[in-house]
């Protein structure tokens, strides 16, 4: 500690802070030191303290976790907001109540669970199989103890035990999958024109004296902010690997060994004819099933159009009407049974009665496709690209202390590490506390380097994680004062927004107008010819809805109001910046419950009962915390 003071600091600042260090020494020995501080509170909980460090810790693995996800979009502000604070502390709050609850009810982890839910996680995979040292490792480098990371894990499997419990129990009756299959299987028939934006931009005038107005009228608004120049050093994964040469040997070593992750997939194309059995058929009706599905294959084998059976034979509404053709099979797609019996069968060969859940299905093999590999030369580069990033992970973990160490210990200058790492000190563009590009896009770099330890005592900053496999550190350069822009330099961009809200209110006061001349009873296509706009038919069939575009209408029309009969909806939305969309909305037809497959059932069955579940789970934690004694100590967090 006074060898960093020392190294950061000088002259009587130095002295002060080395005097109030010796204080408590002289006073209750050095014992004090090795003490510590009293503990700090930030809540209680049921009587139960709720410290900081582990308060901290959650801080900073929800804070770590929200960078990977958002990236450069992550606002840093927000970090050290209360809401932030409070959502994080709610969260940990909510955790020990469910832990509590947990144990008192005798959920528990077993060793041997806890080793299989650690080693089915990917991140701690090579090549498929758990990798202990990785595992070591990424625990490490995310703030945590092996002991504290399995700890969670114990308290997150028990969690799930309860929430998939919860899962199981809820009752699903018919009546609800019949509604939920007329919502989600609905369609709807409707049309649609698109106003594009770029007409009413050509058309959109602004006068000088409007710019001058507003430039006048709003000086608050430009404004350069306070900017900043870094010299900054990266150490990055990507950048590692680009220096690696991966020998050729390796490369063909790996393919080798791994050419199941060249091979293309096998697949299969397959009908069947499906004889259902309830799942509470007595002994008698299973067998009298069975003797059915023999008869029917017998009958395929002996000639008979299978097509035409699975057409009035079969009890599956989904595929009977296109003579039991269920399409391409690949692995795991089907109910395991049933792919067995698929992928055991030869060219068009026809099964014996297969037994499922949903009955006995007899199946023919109606094409069979070999997995194919791809041979070393097509994917050679992937090879020693995958090579050169692993040996890349291997130095990064290596580089990353010693980064860390020394742009702390040489606290004057990012040179020395330089140097001894071997990276390029980089200069970075003009940045301000909310925008930059290149190495101040991220919302951390800013953050810090506005920061009175890099812009005031011009020190290096501490080593930044601005991604899972990426580090910087960064050093003052220049600095600009925020000040007035001249209307010269802001005259072009006043003139662009202002000629840009004009066209916006423009476009969508015609689309307004249309759907008001709609409304009044103009047919739809004289209205859009009229405008020489372009009528489009919306795909009725949720599975079409391929084409972002489609997909943003068919979201505006699936939300309006289903028409009288006899009557039309019409609406509209503002898809982005450039289109606004009008609509016409003719029909609503509900999904048929017949029709369903048993796929399609079990399916939305199974989203009715998770959706329950988590309804039960979500009213348990909040019956704990509404019978919970709470305080939060807000000036601790």
């Amino acid at each position: 500690m006074l060898t960093a003071i020392r190294d950061r600091a000088t002259g009587w600042i130095a002295w002060a802070l080395v005097i109030l260090i010796t204080i408590p020494f002289a006073l209750w020995g050095i014992n004090s030191y090795f003490e510590g501080a009293s503990k700090i509170v930030v809540a209680t909980v049921n009587g139960v303290d709720l410290e900081r460090p582990p308060y901290q810790q959650a801080l900073s693995e929800q804070r770590r976790s929200l960078v990977q996800i958002m990236g450069r979009n992550v606002d840093a502000e927000y970090f050290s907001s209360t809401a932030f604070k409070t959502q994080v502390l709610d969260s940990l709050i909510d955790n020990n109540l469910q832990a509590a609850y947990l144990r008192e009810r005798g959920y528990r982890v077993t060793d041997e669970q806890l080793s299989q839910r650690i080693a089915s996680f990917a991140a701690f995979q090579s090549d498929g199989v758990f990798d202990p040292t990785r595992y070591e490792t990424l625990v490490r480098n995310a703030g945590l103890s092996v002991e504290a990371f399995e700890q969670q894990q114990r308290q997150q499997g028990a969690v799930d035990q309860l929430r998939i419990g919860l899962s199981e129990t809820a009752f699903v009756i018919p009546a609800m999958t019949d509604r939920a299959i007329g919502l989600l299987l609905q369609r709807r028939r409707a049309n649609y024109t698109v106003l594009e934006l770029e007409p009413f931009a050509q058309a959109a005038k602004v006068t000088p004296v409007a710019v001058q107005a507003e430039y006048e009228k709003h000086p608050q608004r430009y404004v350069q902010p306070a900017q900043m120049q870094v010299d900054y050093l990266q150490l990055s994964v990507d950048a590692l690997a680009e220096q690696i040469a991966v020998p050729e040997a390796s490369a063909q070593d790996y393919y080798d060994t791994n050419i199941d992750r060249f091979s293309q997939p096998g697949s299969r194309s397959a009908s069947h004819i499906l004889i259902s059995v309830p799942a509470d058929a007595t002994s008698d009706t299973v067998d009298t099933a069975r003797v059915k599905a023999t008869e029917l294959a017998a009958r395929a084998r002996a000639g008979e159009d299978f097509a035409e059976l699975a057409r009035t034979q079969s009890d599956d509404p989904g595929s009977a009407g296109r003579g039991g053709v269920l399409g391409i099979i690949r692995p795991g797609t089907m109910t395991e049974p049933f792919e067995e019996a698929v992928f055991a069968l030869a060219q068009d060969e026809i099964s014996q009665p297969v037994r499922t859940e949903y009955g006995w299905h007899v199946i023919h093999l109606t094409d069979l496709r070999e997995s194919q590999a791809k041979p070393f030369t097509e994917v050679r580069s992937e090879i020693l690209s995958l090579l050169a990033r692993e040996s890349a992970e291997a130095q990064f973990l290596v580089l990353a202390e010693d980064f860390q160490n020394m742009v702390f210990e040489q606290p004057g200058s990012l040179v020395p590490v330089s140097d001894a790492l071997g990276l390029s000190v980089q200069r970075s563009g003009w940045f301000s506390r909310v925008a930059g590009s290149g190495i101040g896009a991220n919302a951390i770099v800013r953050e810090v380097s506005f920061s009175d330890e890099v812009r005031v005592d011009r020190l290096n900053s501490e080593m930044l994680e601005i991604d899972s496999d990426t580090l910087v550190a960064v050093h003052y350069a220049d600095f600009q004062e925020q000040r007035p822009q001249a209307f010269s330099e802001v005259r072009d961009h006043i003139e662009d927004n202002l000629v840009s809200a004009a066209a916006l209110a423009d476009q969508e006061a015609a689309g307004q107008a249309l759907i008001d001349l709609l409304r009044a009873g103009t047919n739809w296509l004289a209205a859009l010819d009229a405008r020489e706009l372009v009528s489009r038919e919306l795909p009725s069939e949720i599975a079409n809805l391929v084409d972002p575009l489609e997909q943003g209408v068919a979201a505006a029309v699936f939300s309006a109001s289903a028409p009288v009969v006899g009557s039309t909806t019409y609406g509209g939305v503002r898809l982005d910046v450039s289109r606004y969309v009008v609509f016409q909305l003719e029909e609503v037809l509900p999904g048929d419950p017949v029709k369903a497959t048993a796929e399609q059932r079990q399916q939305i069955e199974g989203l009715i009962a998770t959706r329950a579940g988590e309804e039960l789970f979500t009213g348990v934690a909040r019956a704990l915390r509404s019978a919970a004694q709470v305080r939060v100590f807000e000036e601790n967090l």
